[in-house]
Protein backbone atom coordinates (compact mmCIF):
# COMPACT_ATOMS: atom_id res chain seq x y z
CA UNK A 1 0.00 0.00 0.00
CA UNK A 2 2.82 2.44 0.84
CA UNK A 3 4.40 1.75 -2.56
CA UNK A 4 1.09 2.55 -4.27
CA UNK A 5 0.77 5.83 -2.34
CA UNK A 6 4.35 6.77 -3.18
CA UNK A 7 3.73 6.10 -6.90
CA UNK A 8 0.51 8.14 -6.83
CA UNK A 9 2.26 11.04 -5.09
CA UNK A 10 5.11 10.94 -7.63
CA UNK A 11 2.62 10.96 -10.53
CA UNK A 12 0.81 13.97 -9.07
CA UNK A 13 4.08 15.81 -8.53
CA UNK A 14 5.19 15.16 -12.11
CA UNK A 15 1.84 16.21 -13.55
CA UNK A 16 1.96 19.45 -11.57
CA UNK A 17 5.21 20.31 -13.34
CA UNK A 18 3.98 19.28 -16.76
CA UNK A 19 2.29 22.38 -18.13
CA UNK A 20 1.14 22.16 -21.71
CA UNK A 21 2.75 24.37 -24.29
CA UNK A 22 -0.60 26.09 -24.77
CA UNK A 23 -0.84 26.87 -21.04
CA UNK A 24 2.59 28.50 -21.15
CA UNK A 25 1.61 30.52 -24.23
CA UNK A 26 -1.65 31.57 -22.53
CA UNK A 27 0.48 32.93 -19.66
CA UNK A 28 2.41 35.02 -22.19
CA UNK A 29 5.52 32.84 -22.13
CA UNK A 30 7.51 32.38 -25.33
CA UNK A 31 9.94 29.64 -26.32
CA UNK A 32 13.61 30.43 -25.88
CA UNK A 33 15.35 32.01 -28.85
CA UNK A 34 18.09 30.19 -30.77
CA UNK A 35 21.00 32.30 -29.45
CA UNK A 36 19.88 31.84 -25.83
CA UNK A 37 19.62 28.06 -26.27
CA UNK A 38 23.09 27.81 -27.80
CA UNK A 39 24.60 29.88 -24.98
CA UNK A 40 22.71 27.94 -22.32
CA UNK A 41 23.59 24.43 -23.51
CA UNK A 42 26.95 24.70 -25.27
CA UNK A 43 29.59 23.13 -23.03
CA UNK A 44 27.03 22.37 -20.31
CA UNK A 45 24.99 19.47 -18.97
CA UNK A 46 21.22 19.05 -18.82
CA UNK A 47 20.11 16.91 -15.86
CA UNK A 48 16.42 16.16 -15.62
CA UNK A 49 13.44 13.89 -16.03
CA UNK A 50 11.43 12.82 -19.07
CA UNK A 51 7.64 13.04 -19.13
CA UNK A 52 7.65 9.31 -18.31
CA UNK A 53 9.65 10.02 -15.13
CA UNK A 54 13.03 8.67 -16.30
CA UNK A 55 16.05 10.56 -15.02
CA UNK A 56 18.84 11.49 -17.43
CA UNK A 57 21.98 13.60 -17.91
CA UNK A 58 23.23 14.95 -21.25
CA UNK A 59 26.45 16.85 -21.89
CA UNK A 60 26.22 19.19 -24.93
CA UNK A 61 29.70 19.79 -26.34
CA UNK A 62 30.36 23.07 -28.15
CA UNK A 63 31.13 21.15 -31.38
CA UNK A 64 27.52 19.87 -31.63
CA UNK A 65 28.14 16.42 -30.20
CA UNK A 66 26.45 15.13 -27.05
CA UNK A 67 26.83 12.28 -24.61
CA UNK A 68 24.10 11.05 -22.31
CA UNK A 69 23.30 8.61 -19.54
CA UNK A 70 20.06 7.27 -18.10
CA UNK A 71 20.07 4.43 -15.60
CA UNK A 72 22.62 1.88 -16.86
CA UNK A 73 22.36 3.03 -20.47
CA UNK A 74 24.52 5.58 -22.28
CA UNK A 75 24.58 6.93 -25.82
CA UNK A 76 26.13 9.64 -27.98
CA UNK A 77 24.74 11.82 -30.72
CA UNK A 78 24.51 15.27 -32.26
CA UNK A 79 22.60 18.41 -31.33
CA UNK A 80 21.79 21.66 -33.08
CA UNK A 81 19.64 24.72 -32.67
CA UNK A 82 17.72 25.79 -35.73
CA UNK A 83 17.32 29.49 -36.61
CA UNK A 84 13.63 29.30 -35.60
CA UNK A 85 14.69 28.31 -32.05
CA UNK A 86 13.95 24.61 -32.25
CA UNK A 87 16.43 22.45 -30.35
CA UNK A 88 17.09 19.25 -32.31
CA UNK A 89 19.04 16.14 -31.43
CA UNK A 90 19.70 12.68 -32.77
CA UNK A 91 21.08 9.83 -30.72
CA UNK A 92 23.06 6.91 -32.15
CA UNK A 93 20.62 4.36 -30.68
CA UNK A 94 18.22 6.01 -28.21
CA UNK A 95 14.82 7.07 -29.45
CA UNK A 96 15.19 4.93 -32.54
CA UNK A 97 18.13 7.04 -33.78
CA UNK A 98 15.52 9.49 -35.11
CA UNK A 99 16.08 13.24 -35.10
CA UNK A 100 13.72 14.94 -32.63
CA UNK A 101 13.11 18.65 -32.25
CA UNK A 102 11.60 20.57 -29.35
CA UNK A 103 10.70 24.05 -28.23
CA UNK A 104 12.30 25.03 -24.92
CA UNK A 105 10.76 27.22 -22.23
CA UNK A 106 12.37 28.55 -19.07
CA UNK A 107 9.91 28.03 -16.21
CA UNK A 108 10.62 28.38 -12.49
CA UNK A 109 14.38 28.01 -12.89
CA UNK A 110 14.25 24.95 -15.13
CA UNK A 111 13.87 24.18 -18.83
CA UNK A 112 10.72 22.43 -20.03
CA UNK A 113 10.67 20.98 -23.51
CA UNK A 114 7.81 20.23 -25.87
CA UNK A 115 7.94 18.01 -28.95
CA UNK A 116 5.10 18.68 -31.42
CA UNK A 117 3.33 20.55 -28.61
CA UNK A 118 3.53 17.59 -26.21
CA UNK A 119 5.38 17.82 -22.90
CA UNK A 120 8.65 15.90 -23.22
CA UNK A 121 10.26 16.60 -19.85
CA UNK A 122 12.25 19.09 -17.83
CA UNK A 123 15.82 19.71 -16.79
CA UNK A 124 18.22 22.04 -15.08
CA UNK A 125 21.42 23.15 -16.74
CA UNK A 126 24.62 22.44 -14.85
CA UNK A 127 27.88 24.18 -15.76
CA UNK A 128 30.40 22.09 -17.64
CA UNK A 129 30.45 18.30 -17.51
CA UNK A 130 30.18 17.50 -13.78
CA UNK A 131 29.19 13.85 -14.41
CA UNK A 132 32.16 13.18 -16.75
CA UNK A 133 29.88 12.11 -19.59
Amino acid sequence: MNKLLACAAAALLLSACASTEKELADKGMKPLEAAKIRTLLSGNTAAGTTAAGNGYMVFHAADGTMRGKTGNSSDAGKWEVRPDGQFCNQWTTWRGAQQRCARLYEVDGEIRYFEDGNYGGRYKVENGNPYKL
